[in-house]
C-alpha cells in the first residue's frame, strides 16, 4: 500500500460525511483468526487517515474515556453517527483503506448529549481473503 493518502480522504473535512463499510467480525476459527460477519454502509467523516499529521485535537470533541495523548501517525480518526453498529476490532473500508477499529469512544455537543462517536482505527493488516477462510 502506498503511503500516499488518497487526495479526497486528506482533503475531508469533519463536516464532509463519505460512504464507509463496516463488517462485523463474527467469530473466529479453529485457527484464531476472525471471520467476517455482516457488513453494513454508513456514513462517517474522515478527520485523520494513517500517515497524516494533522493536529485534529481540536476536532473530535471531549470524552471522559478518551486518552490525553492524540492519536499518534498510524492511526485513523473517524467521526460516526450516533446509531454506528460499529464496535472495537470491526473492519472499517473508508476511501480504499481497510482499518481495524482500537477504539471508539463517545463525544458530546456543548449541552451534553450525545453528538457522534470518536473511532481510532490502524490498517487492517489481515486480508480480506484471510479473514474470510479463502
Amino acid at each position: 500500500m502506498s503511503s500516499e493518502l488518497p487526495r479526497h480522504a486528506a482533503d475531508s473535512r469533519a463536516d464532509i460525511e463519505v460512504q464507509c463499510t463496516i463488517t462485523k467480525i463474527a467469530i473466529l476459527d479453529q485457527r484464531g483468526r476472525a471471520v467476517l460477519g455482516e457488513t453494513s454502509d454508513e456514513l462517517c467523516s474522515i478527520l485523520k487517515l494513517p500517515g497524516d499529521d494533522t493536529d485534529i485535537s481540536g476536532r473530535i470533541g471531549s470524552s471522559p474515556d478518551r486518552p490525553s495523548t492524540p492519536p499518534g501517525r498510524e492511526v485513523a480518526v473517524l467521526l460516526l453517527r450516533t446509531t454506528t453498529r460499529a464496535n472495537v476490532n470491526d473492519v472499517i473500508e473508508v476511501a480504499g483503506i481497510r482499518l481495524k477499529a482500537t477504539v471508539i469512544s463517545p463525544s458530546y455537543d456543548s449541552v451534553g448529549k450525545l453528538a457522534y462517536h470518536v473511532v481510532q482505527a490502524v490498517i487492517c493488516d489481515t486480508g480480506a481473503e484471510e479473514i474470510r477462510g479463502e
